[in-house]
């Protein structure tokens, strides 16, 4: 079997199918250690304040700077264990593209990143929550540790990718006051428009939660890289056009590092961390870079 220093390559991995054996797989590649939470939660360490939002807990209200300042902020303290974390995977249509270059669709190399994470999450005790969605919620998996790791492949395997996209409703329960506030990863390829996306980034930036966006693409939308005369289909009902892709090669490359700067623009001013995934690469070069992002808390 192919290996790239020592880990599995893409090639290899797609041979194995099964999404549970190829993550574990990637985590038996990877080495993995403890790490300091990035969620806020209530142990014994102060971290710092943050605005009141209404139905968060009134117990942690810090009642000394309502009454200097007649202002509303909740005191947030560092969770060292049991953090929650969100997994949220789009499966709209747009995800189901494989390019020459690819051994897998966007949504395949989605899930198997979204499942190696999951896998490192609970092999350290903490929870994984999974939102599947398209157009709306397509399946919900509650935060748990038992089993959870089989059911989140489970729903990722036999998923079909056949709607559009509704970034708002993806994020629309894991935004609401009855979710407690965590570690929410999203997988998608944040394609359409980006005010959709500002809406929803929007929403988990209110509720606190600490957030990281893995944007998934395939090489052939990140450079255009095709050479003959080439029929496009829009995944999502965006009809289709018939070009020479050299000809607009340069224009195309140009929009994508547009779509690029305003979406790294946008997780900024949020303090989204945003990592490029292209699924033409080795999951753990993606994988590490999380990883390196949570640790440095960006």
């Amino acid at each position: 079997m192919v290996q790239t220093n020592g880990l599995l390559d893409l090639a290899s991995l797609a041979r194995l199918h099964r999404l549970d054996v190829i993550a574990r797989a990637v985590v038996e590649g990877m080495q993995s250690g403890m790490h300091r939470s990035p969620h806020k939660g209530h142990s014994v360490d102060f971290a710092d304040h943050r605005p009141y939002v209404p139905g968060d807990d009134l117990r942690h209200l810090d009642w000394k700077v309502l009454g200097r300042s007649d202002r509303l902020v909740l005191k947030r303290y560092e969770a060292e264990t049991d953090m929650a974390c969100h997994i949220v995977v789009d499966g709209s249509a747009s995800m189901s593209y494989e390019g020459t270059r690819s051994e897998v669709t966007k949504f395949t190399y989605a899930s198997i990143l979204a499942a190696t994470l999951a896998h490192l999450v609970l092999g350290q005790q903490d929870r994984v929550a999974l939102q599947l969605f398209s157009e709306g919620p397509v399946h919900q998996l509650p935060p748990s540790q038992r089993d959870q790791f089989n059911r989140l492949c489970k729903v990722l395997q036999e998923h079909e990718c056949l709607e559009g996209t509704d970034a708002f409703k993806g994020v629309e329960h894991i935004a609401s006051p009855e979710t407690r506030r965590g570690l929410v990863v999203l997988f998608s390829d944040c394609l359409g428009d980006l005010e959709d996306w500002k809406h929803a980034f929007d929403r988990l930036a209110v509720r606190g939660h600490d957030v990281v966006v893995m944007w998934c693409l395939d090489i052939d939308e990140a450079d255009l890289g095709i050479d003959a005369v080439t029929r496009f289909l829009g995944l999502e009902d965006e009809g289709e056009i018939v070009c020479e892709p050299r000809a607009v090669r340069e224009a195309y490359k140009q929009e994508v590092e547009k779509h690029r700067i305003e979406l790294q623009e946008m997780c900024s001013a949020r303090r989204i961390a945003l990592i490029e995934a292209r699924s033409n690469e080795a999951p753990y070069q993606a994988l590490n870079q999380l990883l390196v992002s949570l640790q440095e808390g960006r």
